[in-house]
């Protein structure tokens, strides 16, 4: 029997076939069948697993023999709820791409399906050579969403991000070299780097961990690694900002994942990793204030949320280790939800700057409405899945650093509190009440509705996908 996995990521691929072959016409519609397929079978891979268990989805085909690389691809406890948030994300965005892009349709919808295939290619790899692999399609992809279908400052903002990247991928890579060469037998694979690991140098274990911290704080991103991300969602298209934010950021986090799991003297520093990060949500928090774009403002929300995320994963705890993963989940679904919508009020009134955003709760009250929702999951209001995973990371991080370890919901306080003041003076204020300039999509509160809907339940009922996936 074939196994699923190999469908979910080589699928997005093989679309790109009948993409060019049917031409502008029907590129939209083939992008969304496939994110839909795409997420049908990553809802059958999750039963599957609950059923028989999550190794007999594993996949295995020798590839490069000789240096022990094979192409195998594993849903494991921690990729398991990333990649049903890389479904879902996708899916929405695929839903609204027809609103947001209108021109090169062909040449959109390759490019976004390829993003598709990487990132679920990296969080359902079964070795970090290919984990690497798909990082990069989906780094590139990225780029080129941005520096092609952007805004006016798009290609400084797309040259910004994949210079960051590459910097980010460069040490990524000799990271990665290191851990093959240095461990006994050589090997790529994740199960049996964590096995053998303990056989690295002592003098070497120092060298990999700052080489993998340094290239996932680039990507989360973290103080003072960040600027790039702010000027990419500015100037990116709105799917572009959904899939950016909502899915190729939790690169970072599944990787810290990896690296606590594979490297034993991770732990050891985990106390000084974690006041980095805690120090990076301060600190963006603080900057999100001083915002007057919209989108830059979200855009520091997810450098708050991401410095969280980390706190969890550096508590090295299970609650911490669960929590930080439900919470890559619900920053997943908000994030996304809160670029929908701010792409959407871009459209419809022509402008993201605050001071000019006037009385779209009396205009488009849905959307003022959903919006507000999307504060709500950013910030973990109870029955969201954000407040799951707030909860599991702050209770995981007070278990493992003490009372410091709370310090960081200062940041999130800030940040909701300032949403709040925003979204009461540009939505509820009807003075000089804003024009628009474009009719709203109907896919949009299909899509948004979707978002929504997922982080409720996902909210309510947290202990099937925990359940799931052994955490």
């Amino acid at each position: 029997m074939l196994s699923i996995l190999p469908l979910i990521v080589l699928l997005p691929f093989l679309a790109v076939i009948p993409i060019v072959i049917a031409g502008e016409r029907h590129s939209h519609s083939i992008a969304l069948g496939v994110s839909a397929i795409a997420f049908i079978l990553t809802i059958l891979a999750l039963y599957l697993s609950s059923a028989d268990g999550m190794s007999s989805l594993s996949f295995s085909q020798n590839y490069l023999t000789g240096l022990g690389i094979n192409f195998s691809l594993q849903l494991s406890s921690l990729s398991l709820i990333l990649t049903l948030m890389t479904a879902i994300v996708f899916l929405a965005a695929a839903i609204v791409g027809k609103y947001f892009v209108s021109k090169d349709k062909k040449l959109y919808s390759t490019i976004f399906l390829l993003t598709l295939g990487g990132a679920m290619g990296v969080f359902l790899s079964g070795n970090l050579f290919l984990f690497y692999v798909f990082w990069e399609i989906a780094e590139f992809a990225m780029f080129f969403i941005i520096f092609v279908f952007g805004g006016y400052d798009r290609r400084y903002a797309a040259i910004k991000f994949i210079i960051y990247s590459i910097i980010a991928s460069l040490l990524l890579l000799i990271a990665i070299m290191m851990l093959y060469f240095y461990t006994t037998p050589h090997t790529f694979g994740i199960y049996q780097l964590e096995q053998q690991a303990h056989t690295i140098p002592m003098a070497v274990q120092p060298i990999i961990l700052v080489l993998l911290l340094a290239a996932f704080m680039i990507k989360a991103p973290i103080f003072p690694f960040h600027s790039w991300l702010p000027d990419a969602h500015t100037e990116a298209p709105t799917t572009g900002s959904m899939v950016l934010a909502g899915v190729l950021l939790k690169f970072a986090g599944y990787g810290l994942l990896l690296m606590f799991l594979i490297l034993p003297i991770a732990a050891h520093y985990a106390p000084y990793i974690a006041a980095i990060f805690g120090f990076s949500a301060i600190y963006g928090a603080m900057v999100a204030l001083r915002q007057t774009h919209l989108k830059r403002m979200i855009a520091y929300t997810s450098i708050v949320d991401m410095g969280i995320i980390a706190i969890g994963i550096a508590a090295t705890s299970v609650l911490g280790t669960a929590g930080a993963i439900y919470g890559m989940l619900a920053h997943g679904l908000a994030i996304s939800l809160l670029f929908l919508l701010a792409g959407t009020i871009d459209k419809v009134y022509g402008t993201l700057l605050i001071e000019k955003l006037r009385g779209i709760a009396e205009s488009q009250p849905t959307i003022a409405y959903l919006f507000i929702f999307g504060i709500l999951a950013t910030i973990g209001l109870p029955l969201t899945a954000g407040f799951i995973g707030d909860l599991l990371i702050f209770i995981g991080a007070y278990g493992t650093f003490g009372a410091v370890g709370l310090v960081p919901i200062a940041a999130i306080v800030v940040v909701g509190g300032y949403l709040f003041w925003v979204t009461e003076k540009s939505f509820f204020n009807i003075k000089n009440k804003s024009e628009t300039y474009a009719l709203l999509g109907k896919s949009i509160f299909v899509s948004a509705g979707f978002l929504a809907v997922a982080t409720i339940i996902l909210g309510i009922l947290p202990s099937i996908m925990l359940a799931i996936s052994n955490l």
